[in-house]
């Protein structure tokens, strides 16, 4: 059994990537944002961190909070200075690292929690990355099985080793269609019975929320083409 880490938080989060954070803020549209991830149940907003500079990393963080949302920085492209830089920036609750960091870990995870001076340090891990010795140095340890069917997620919990434990969450990917919508039910009726929890994992993927646009424009275009004369 782990021994050193705390419950795994199993609120539903939305990533926040970096480049819909610019694009937000550039259009004054991050607080409506945050608000209606918060409408949609999300209790966390991980914040893809890499690239963005410290102010906009305070300022994200501070409206989030007034949004009722907790803000936690997601280290994508882990470096030892970058992680040193990311985690020690004010106002987020949680540094986050998750497959780049321990497909090659710039430093021991042992030393990152280390340097984090108390600061909870959230883990996720690809399948065949997880270890009980790294997720030993975690305060939150979820398993990253994003794109597999309901029974393939429940199976992979099961050859892990970790089905029932409540410090273990399953994080599962939602995009917002109808397809995921089946899935989740899906989820969350098998871990239920299962005993492990859920970590709904949301993002609004500009390839998803912008298609209806592009389909429309291209269909459009191809309207116009056809009323030329041939």
């Amino acid at each position: 059994m782990l021994t050193g880490s705390l419950p795994a938080q199993a609120a539903d989060g939305y990533w926040l990537d970096q480049y819909n954070a610019l694009l937000y803020l550039g259009s004054l549209r991050l607080d409506p944002e945050l608000r209606e991830m918060r409408r949609a149940g999300a209790a966390v907003v991980m914040v893809h961190a890499d690239s963005l500079p410290e102010p906009l990393l305070r300022w994200i963080a501070w409206r989030s909070k007034r949004a009722g949302l907790t803000p936690v920085a997601w280290i994508q492209r882990p470096s030892a200075s970058n992680l040193r830089r990311v985690g020690a920036i004010s106002g987020y609750a949680a540094l986050q690292v998750d497959d780049h960091f321990f497909a090659a870990p710039p430093v021991p995870i042992a030393q990152l929690k280390a340097d984090l001076a108390g600061r909870p340090l959230w883990c996720s891990f690809q399948p065949g990355q997880y270890s009980w010795y790294a997720a030993q140095s975690c305060d939150h340890v979820d398993l990253q099985l994003y794109r597999q069917s309901c029974d393939a997620t429940v199976d992979s919990v099961y050859r892990l080793g970790v089905a029932g434990r409540s410090d273990t969450a399953v994080a599962v990917y939602h995009d917002g269609s109808d397809a995921d919508d089946r899935r989740l039910s899906c989820f969350r009726e098998q871990f239920a019975a299962i005993g492990n929890r859920l970590f709904v994992f949301k993002w609004k993927n500009p390839e998803h929320w912008l298609s209806p646009m592009t389909r429309r424009l291209w269909q459009v275009l191809g309207d116009l083409r056809s009323l030329q004369p041939g």
